[in-house]
C-alpha cells in the first residue's frame, strides 16, 4: 500500500539502509508470552480483541485480529483505522483500556511512526516499513539470527545483511550504546560463519596499557625480564576463528596501528620476535563511543561501513519477546494474566532503558525473584521503571522531511567540528550512519578536516 509523500520521506529518515520508496503501515505486535508476536499489515481498518464481533456490527468489514490467549483483552478491544489521512487508535469501551505512548486514550488518537499502543498483555508498535524490511522481519521470525527474533524493521534489515556476509569471512565494526547486544550479534555472526576456531572476546578497556600488546600478540622468550618462555597472544587463540575487540575505542592508538597492520597482511609479530607468523582470524570490533573513537584507517579495514545496533528505546516492539527470553521457563506455556500485571508490562514498554537490553534482563530477573511464583506487579520493578508510568506520555512525534545538507554545508560542519562525525551528526540532529552515507556520496574524508 502506498502512502503519501510525507510518510515516504519519514521512512527514509528512520534508517539509512532502506532502499524502497514504498512504505507500508504495519502494527508490530509483541508480547511477553512466547511465540505470540506477529506483524499486521494495515491495508484497511483492523479490530483487535479476544473474540469475534457480532455479525451485524457496523464495522463488519474490518480485518479482525483475535488474541484468545490474552485474558486481559475485551472481546472487541480497540480499532486501528485511517481517518483524514492519519492512522488512529480507538478504544472500543474495553475494560482494561488502551494506551498510546503510555497515556490512556478516550477518543481516537493519531499514531506516528514509532507510536506504542498498549492493550492487555500486548504492545503494538506502529511502523512505516518497506517491503524489504517486512521480508527481513518474516525471515527473522522463521529463523532468528540471534537468541531472540527481532520485530524491528531496521534491525531485521541489518541482521539480514549480517546473515549474508557472515559466510564470507568479513570483518565488522559494531557501533551502539552500551548494553544493546553488540557482542551477542558478533557471536551470531561467528556461529553463522561456520569457522572451526574459537570465538575470543576481549574487553580492550580492561587491558592494562603496559601489557596490552603482549596480551594481544604474545611475546618471544627473552622479550622482557619475566619472559622465560614464549607465550601466545589472544589473537593467536582465535586462529581459524573470530576475535572480538570490545570497546576498541579504549585501545591505545599505537596498538591500533599494529592491529591495522595485522588486518592488512594477516601476519602477527609477537613482542620481541623477529619473524611474523600468518594467522587466519576474522576480526570484529565494537564501540559504544561512535566510530570516530577509532582510527579512520582501522575503521576502513573493519568492513565497508560500521554496523549500527539501535538502542532498545528505538525498538520497543522487541521488549515483550526479550522479557519472555530473560524469564525463561517461568513464562513458558503460561497465560498472560498469570505472569504479569498489565501495568507492570506497560511500565517496561514506556521506560527509556538507558542501559538497554542488559538493563531489561536484570530488571526481569529481579522482578521474578521478588514475585516468587506469583504474577509480576508494578511494585516488583525498580523505582526508575515504576516512575515511567507517571512521567507522562512517551514522545514519538514523527520526523518531518528535511533536505540533505549540501557538500558545502558538510565541509563547513566538518571544519567546525574538526572532522568529528559525531559532532556533525549532533549538529544536524541526524544519526551517525546517515551522515557517514552523505560523506561517501560527496567523497568527503573526515580525516582531512582533523588537526
Amino acid at each position: 500500500m502506498n502512502t503519501n509523500n510525507d510518510d515516504t520521506t519519514t521512512l527514509q529518515e528512520l534508517a539509512s539502509s532502506r532502499r524502497s520508496r514504498t512504505a507500508t503501515p504495519v502494527l508490530l505486535l509483541g508480547s511477553h508470552i512466547p511465540k505470540s508476536s506477529q506483524v499486521v499489515s494495515l491495508n484497511g481498518p483492523v479490530t483487535i480483541g479476544r473474540d469475534r464481533r457480532p455479525v451485524d456490527d457496523v464495522r463488519a468489514q474490518d480485518t479482525e485480529v483475535i488474541l484468545r490467549t490474552d485474558r486481559m483483552l475485551s472481546r472487541p478491544h480497540l480499532r486501528i483505522a485511517k481517518a483524514a489521512n492519519r492512522w488512529t487508535a480507538e478504544d472500543l469501551g474495553s475494560k482494561n483500556g488502551t494506551f498510546v505512548d503510555g497515556r490512556r486514550i478516550e477518543t481516537p488518537t493519531p499514531l506516528s511512526d514509532g507510536s506504542i499502543v498498549l492493550f492487555g498483555s500486548h504492545a503494538a508498535v506502529f511502523r512505516l516499513a518497506s517491503e524489504p524490511e517486512l521480508a527481513a522481519v518474516q525471515k527473522e521470525a522463521a529463523n532468528p539470527f540471534g537468541p531472540v527474533a527481532t520485530l524491528s524493521p531496521s534491525l531485521a534489515s541489518t541482521l539480514s545483511g549480517l546473515r549474508q556476509l557472515a559466510i564470507g569471512g568479513h570483518n565488522f565494526l559494531f557501533v551502539g550504546e552500551t548494553g544493546v547486544g553488540k557482542e551477542v550479534y558478533a557471536r551470531a555472526v561467528h556461529a553463522a560463519s561456520g569457522r572451526k576456531g574459537e570465538f575470543v572476546a576481549i574487553n580492550c578497556a580492561a587491558l592494562p596499557a603496559e601489557l596490552a600488546e603482549s596480551e594481544l600478540f604474545g611475546y618471544a622468550r627473552g622479550a622482557h625480564s619475566t619472559a622465560t618462555r614464549a607465550k601466545s597472544g589472544l589473537v593467536e587463540m582465535a586462529d581459524k576463528g573470530t576475535l572480538l575487540l570490545d570497546e576498541i575505542g579504549e585501545m591505545d592508538p599505537r596498538l591500533q596501528v599494529k592491529l591495522f597492520r595485522f588486518l592488512q597482511d594477516g601476519q602477527v609479530l609477537a613482542l620481541g620476535a623477529t619473524r611474523t607468523r600468518p594467522l587466519d582470524v576474522v576480526v570484529m570490533a565494537a564501540t559504544s563511543q561512535g566510530a570516530t573513537s577509532v582510527r579512520a584507517d582501522l575503521v576502513g579495514r573493519l568492513g565497508a561501513e560500521p554496523v549500527t545496533i539501535p538502542p532498545l528505546r528505538d525498538r520497543a516492539e522487541d521488549i515483550g519477546a526479550l522479557v519472555a527470553y530473560f524469564a525463561g521457563p517461568a513464562f513458558a506455556g503460561a497465560a498472560a494474566a498469570d505472569v504479569m500485571e498489565p501495568a507492570a508490562f506497560r511500565a517496561l514498554c514506556v521506560h527509556a532503558w538507558p542501559r538497554n537490553v542488559r538493563e531489561l534482563g536484570e530488571v526481569v530477573k529481579r522482578a521474578l525473584a521478588l514475585a516468587d511464583g506469583r504474577k509480576i506487579r508494578v511494585g516488583d520493578l525498580p523505582g526508575g521503571v515504576r516512575e515511567s508510568l507517571e512521567a507522562g506520555p512517551r514522545v514519538t512525534a514523527a520526523r518531518k522531511w528535511r533536505p540533505a545538507p549540501s557538500r558545502i554545508q558538510l565541509e563547513r560542519l566538518l571544519r567546525e567540528h574538526r572532522g568529528n562525525i559525531s559532532g556533525v551528526a549532533k549538529a544536524l540532529d541526524r544519526q551517525w550512519a546517515v551522515v557517514h552515507r552523505w560523506l561517501r556520496q560527496h567523497d568527503l574524508k573526515a580525516d582531512q578536516f582533523r588537526g
